[in-house]
């Protein structure tokens, strides 16, 4: 009973708001006041809402319209069909140039060159290319541009450098009518000296634009004296472009070469800049005098990794493509990546737990394993500073240490911290084999094009599918046997690089030591006598470094 009148008068005191609370029940009193006030307003809220509710029957709801003009850019298809028609040419396919109406002078060239009978590639790029560019000398009209898939080394270069050269030899006044873009400097060097040995003897002025001289130093150069084909990285043309070093008014060839790397990378957002001008300098191209006289532009697009990302394609504003894919089988996948019909690949299994701290030693004792690999061998590391301290250690084993009966191999390393002057000087020794094996990173040897390279080793695995693709494209060029060496430590390597390799297109099965021992290579375990000159090799090695 007490309980019962106890509770009654805290009630009242608590509903009462003349009753004086008492001070130190204040902040209580508070938060049960806040607390009632919060729920009443959940209630009033819940009914508003119930209030506002529109019933529908059970039908679909009406949806806003999708925003149609930007699907395209944001497909990521499986195939390029979406694009244009797709023509297949055969690797095996060729034909002797001179069957085609070409140049007297070019066709001379072509000859004093060694060129005789024209690749795969070629052959589709010249039989779509040369009846369309003597039809536009009596009547300009555009045929569409040129999307081109084929593996590295198969002569993509002369495929594109061949119709530039054979369209503009006869022009009188000199205008900018052709850019090639590639993403490297040494790549600028060697599609310069292909379009020049195409050129001899014709009035083409074939320009190079590289950050070897200033940006106002070839401004000036560029005014002065109009080029007939500039060859360039994109940045730099950009640059140009904007100082309006050049116009392109006449333009009527852009040629992306290495064109998967280039359009992953922005470059100072350079299609998108390059596009706008040509459509500036150009806007008058389409009326219908112009139409008559004014050769149209057309796109020439080469990769080896073609890829079939919408996004990354339409920002080039294609007209009318065409996609040509040499390639055996009859079909395209989202990214496509080609080996070199005649490269033969190899595994090279090293066990995680023995023999990763040995890995420059078991990399020599690899190189002279196989009379084939004591020269014209190229070897990937994943960084300069990798490639400096494994050349130099090589160095130290082959020369020092090791008395092999074949006798010391000649190495040496390319790579960004050298000069131009010093790679081109290794370059050629390498070329003329006075250097054994080459050491060298993604970027500087990325569409490097020396014919007696035989076999490519990964010392390092490549971080793609793409980057695999063009390290090992460095061999097995023009219908040539070559061979890839890939060094696998442990099971996890063996089995992300045999995953990596499913989006590989191969005419030939990778050869494997546990799938093939005949033709499977094994590199011998080191002994307790090359442990010792491996580490007596590193002292030397830290000598040096701490000498410095």
């Amino acid at each position: 009973d007490t309980m019962d009148v106890d509770e009654s008068s805290s009630t009242k005191t608590v509903e009462s708001k003349d009753i004086p609370i008492d001070a130190k029940f204040t902040s209580v009193f508070q938060r049960f006041k806040s607390s009632t006030t919060n729920v009443e307003d959940a209630e009033s809220s819940s009914e508003d809402e119930d209030a506002l509710t529109e019933k529908h029957d059970l039908v679909p709801l009406p949806q806003p319209d999708l925003p149609r003009d930007q699907r395209l850019s944001r497909i990521n298809t499986s195939s390029l069909d979406w694009l244009g028609k797709v023509d297949f040419v055969d690797t095996t396919t060729t034909k002797p140039f001179d069957t085609y109406a070409l140049h007297p002078t070019l066709l001379r060239n072509l000859e004093a060159g060694g060129f005789r009978n024209a690749f795969s590639v070629q052959v589709g790029v010249l039989d779509k290319l040369l009846p369309e560019i003597k039809t536009n000398q009596l009547a300009p009209d555009s045929h569409g541009d040129l999307l081109v898939n084929a593996s590295t080394g198969s002569g993509k270069t002369l495929a594109y450098s061949i119709p530039l050269i054979q369209s503009l030899s006869s022009r009188i006044v000199p205008r900018l009518r052709a850019i090639v873009l590639v993403p490297t400097k040494p790549l600028i060097n060697q599609v310069r000296a292909t379009l020049s040995a195409l050129a001899k003897g014709t009035n083409l002025h074939i320009a190079t634009l590289k950050n070897d001289i200033s940006l106002k130093e070839e401004h000036e150069k560029l005014l002065a004296n109009c080029p007939d084909i500039i060859v360039s990285t994109p940045g730099r043309l950009v640059d140009h472009l904007t100082m309006k070093s050049v116009d392109l008014v006449s333009l009527q060839w852009l040629v992306i070469d290495e064109a998967d790397r280039l359009l992953n990378q922005s470059f100072q957002n350079w299609a998108e800049t390059l596009i706008s001008t040509i459509d500036r300098d150009q806007g008058n191209k389409n009326t219908i005098t112009n139409k008559k006289w004014v050769p149209p532009l057309t796109k020439m697009i080469f990769s080896a990794t073609l890829t079939t990302d919408a996004g990354k394609l339409t920002g080039l504003k294609f007209q009318q493509p065409r996609i040509l894919v040499v390639n055996d089988s009859h079909e395209l996948v989202n990214e496509m990546f080609t080996v070199p019909k005649a490269l033969t690949e190899y595994t090279v299994r090293l066990s995680s737990s023995s023999q990763i701290g040995f890995k420059p030693l078991l990399l020599l004792k690899l190189l002279y394993s196989n009379p084939k690999l004591r020269s014209n061998v190229l070897v990937f590391t994943k960084s300069n500073e990798s490639s400096i301290r494994l050349t130099r250690l090589l160095q130290i084993l082959a020369t020092k240490h090791f008395s092999f009966s074949a006798g010391p191999l000649s190495i040496q390393y390319v790579n960004s911290t050298i000069s131009t002057a010093a790679r081109t000087k290794i370059l050629a020794q390498f070329s003329a084999g006075t250097v054994n094996v080459l050491i060298a990173t993604d970027l500087i040897a990325r569409g490097l094009d020396i014919s007696t390279i035989r076999s490519v080793v990964n010392y390092d695995l490549p971080n793609s599918a793409r980057e695999y693709v063009h390290r090992v494209g460095r061999t097995a060029r023009a219908n040539q046997d070559g061979d890839s060496y890939s060094l696998l430590v442990g099971n996890g390597e063996f089995k992300w690089f045999m995953k990596l390799m499913r989006d590989v297109e191969r005419s030939k099965v990778i050869v494997t030591a546990e799938e093939d021992k005949e033709r499977g290579v094994v590199i011998e375990k080191v002994n307790e006598t090359e442990e010792a000159v491996y580490k007596e090799a590193l002292q030397a090695l830290e000598r040096e470094v701490f000498e410095k």
